[in-house]
């Protein structure tokens, strides 16, 4: 079996407790729990990245637009 690379993370007591209650909670490891939050906080960080740097994009693309069918004192 292929090792798998890995990451130590340090956790106060309290920390670590409330993880450990988390994933007896759901059933599962806390080592599944750990990787499960932290990829799906990345990938919805990173998705609103996308979503915001696209809406930026959108309106700058329509701003002459909009600057020219609102002049600056009709705002």
């Amino acid at each position: 079996m292929r090792s798998m690379p890995g990451i130590t993370i340090e956790f106060t007591e309290q920390e670590l407790a409330e993880l450990r209650a988390e994933a007896k909670e759901k059933g599962v490891a806390i080592k599944r729990l750990a990787h499960d939050i932290l990829t799906e906080d990345v990938v919805r960080r990173r998705q609103k990245q996308r979503f915001v740097e696209g809406a930026v994009r959108f309106a700058l693309g329509y701003k002459a637009e909009f600057e020219r069918e609102f002049p600056e004192g009709l705002r």
